[in-house]
């Protein structure tokens, strides 16, 4: 990391861990890594399970659906929206597709930039027909294959079994038929999918071209009720039923919950690895080879606003998500030239800046954090330029949680000073990144791999144990009703 010395001469101090970069796929929404990480683990989680109740064939039959399930969620919408987008562009003559659709209170690019209405119904259609097609495979084509194979499979079986049995014995066997070979295998279970509900159109668009988690979640919308359909008897039906619906929230939810917890537990910050580097970099240069003592780095980095302030702020704002900065400088015109710094934090459009309550705060405040350039280049490191990019959509939730973040590493480093009794410098701050992302990096794995156990191993061991409940019987049940 590059950071001014006093006689402002750059040096090279120690970089961050290097385990920054593949921490920031967990922060990164857009990013596969995690999901094809996990999608692995199940996938053979899953195979192995079925191994052990129904042999190789229920096996192959979960390796063969896992698998092109997987390669179907994470790549096959933004393949299909790429192929939709070169139609666009070579038929239809649409030109620039390059906007996001998604908006909120600060960012509108569709509005602001005056994106064409056939443009905008271009893209939004494109992405959900994109998304329909990956469901309607999943739901309707994929079980036709799986069940083929299933069916080629279990005539290899039973060719092998015969073959078997007439070289053990020179008595007169009774072959058993394909059907009962099938009654003696083992059961097909349906699936690994999560629901969705989501249904607003634009919105949804947006979030299935920038979120690959969500992308995934609306992608499987129908396919519960496909695969249902589609299975051979209630056994299935049921297991595969029970298998969707207890998936959703060890693939949308537990991870998240899974990392807070331990951040919790640890008094450590939950921080993108990018905001971090910018945290140090600033810190750094503030201290340079100076030390501070606690107290007077909280002074440093508190926001600092009293009662009256904060009442204030809150009577301007009245329940709204936004004000304009004219409303703001009427009841805090000393705050002028930096509420206009502030409001720049997203793209300007029509020459009117807005103020969120947050970014109200921070104009107010002499916190070292709350500096409209460092905000502003820590958003758009960590967005890679989207916060600032008028074509771009990235949401005020999203920058909040990320504004809130610098705040909590900055008390981790005044708790850790004074846990520790020692002045905080740049070596002390440095180590403390360090230790904060090895921690985060540790806890996402963690996260991960409880995912994974739950979504391998746990729930198909009680799906089956449903199925043997019901039938008295530990079986892969192939046969159609």
């Amino acid at each position: 990391m590059r950071i001014n010395n006093n006689n402002n001469n750059k040096q090279n101090f120690k970089a961050l861990s290097s385990f920054a970069k593949p921490l920031g796929q967990f922060y990164n929404t857009n990013a596969t890594l995690p999901t094809l990480a996990i999608e692995t683990g199940v996938t053979l989680g899953r195979a192995h399970e079925a191994n052990k109740r129904g042999g190789m064939p229920e096996a192959v039959d979960r390796l063969v659906e896992q698998g092109i399930s997987a390669v179907v969620w994470i790549y096959g919408v933004n393949i299909l929206k790429n192929i939709g987008n070169f139609i666009g562009k070579k038929f239809l003559n649409i030109k620039d597709l390059n906007f996001d659709i998604g908006f909120d209170e600060l960012r509108n690019p569709v509005k602001n930039n005056k994106i064409s209405k056939k443009a905008v119904g271009f893209k939004a259609g494109n992405i959900l027909v994109s998304t329909a097609l990956a469901t309607y495979f999943l739901a309707s084509i994929l079980p036709k294959i799986n069940n083929a194979i299933l069916k080629k499979t279990l005539k290899k079986e039973e060719q092998k079994n015969k073959k078997e049995k007439s070289e053990t014995t020179t008595e007169t066997l009774n072959v058993p038929t394909f059907a009962e070979f099938q009654k003696k295998t083992s059961t097909q279970n349906k699936n690994i999918s999560f629901t969705s509900l989501l249904d607003k159109t634009i919105t949804a668009a947006h979030v299935l071209e920038n979120n690959s988690t969500a992308r995934l979640l609306i992608t499987d919308t129908g396919v519960v009720a496909g695969r249902f359909h589609n299975a051979k008897n209630k056994y299935r039906k049921i297991e595969g039923l029970f298998r969707d619906i207890s998936s959703i929230y060890f693939y949308l939810f537990s991870g998240a919950h899974v990392v807070a917890l331990l951040n919790k537990i640890k008094s450590n910050a939950n921080i993108d690895p990018k905001v971090l580097e910018k945290i140090v970099d600033m810190l750094s240069e503030k201290i340079q080879d100076s030390s501070m003592k606690t107290d007077d780095f909280k002074s440093a980095v508190e926001k600092g606003l009293d009662k009256d302030v904060l009442s204030k702020i809150d009577g301007l704002f009245d329940n709204k998500k936004t004000i304009s900065v004219e409303e703001f400088i009427k009841a805090f015109p000393q705050a002028e030239k930096k509420a206009f710094e502030m409001a720049e934090l997203q793209p300007i459009f029509d020459g009117k800046g807005v103020l969120t309550k947050m970014q109200a705060q921070d104009v107010l405040s002499d916190s070292w954090v709350a500096n409209p350039k460092f905000l502003k280049e820590t958003f758009s490191h960590a967005t890679n330029g989207a916060s600032a990019d008028k074509m771009r959509y990235v949401s005020r939730k999203n920058l909040e949680k990320m504004r809130t973040s610098i705040d909590r590493f900055l008390l981790q480093i005044s708790q850790e000073s004074a846990k520790e009794n020692k002045e905080i410098t740049r070596e002390f701050i440095e180590k403390l990144a360090n230790k904060n992302i090895k921690r985060n990096f540790a806890f996402n794995i963690i996260a991960t791999a409880v995912s994974i156990y739950a979504l391998g191993f746990l729930i198909p061991k009680i799906q089956y144990a449903i199925t043997k409940k019901m039938t008295n019987e530990n079986k892969f049940h192939t046969e159609e009703e």
